[in-house]
């Protein structure tokens, strides 16, 4: 997947889910898909990115990069 700018968004989304402790964040991507308009694959594998790439310092060192 690469990183773009809206990614990052929806990295940062995760981040505030996380933080406000209303989900699981195995259970985040129905939420993905709610706000952002992506299909259930989609916000699977963001999340998945997510999860593997997660840090409460920002994502922006990520931009343009495939992980």
């Amino acid at each position: 997947m690469k990183v773009t700018q809206e990614v990052i968004e929806m990295f940062e989304f995760l981040n505030n889910l996380r933080e406000s402790g209303r989900t699981n964040m195995f259970g985040a991507a129905p939420f993905l898909v709610d706000g952002f308009g992506i299909d259930k694959r989609e916000a699977n594998k963001v999340t998945q990115a997510w999860m593997s790439n997660f840090t409460e310092d920002g994502y922006d060192h990520l931009l343009d990069t495939e992980i």
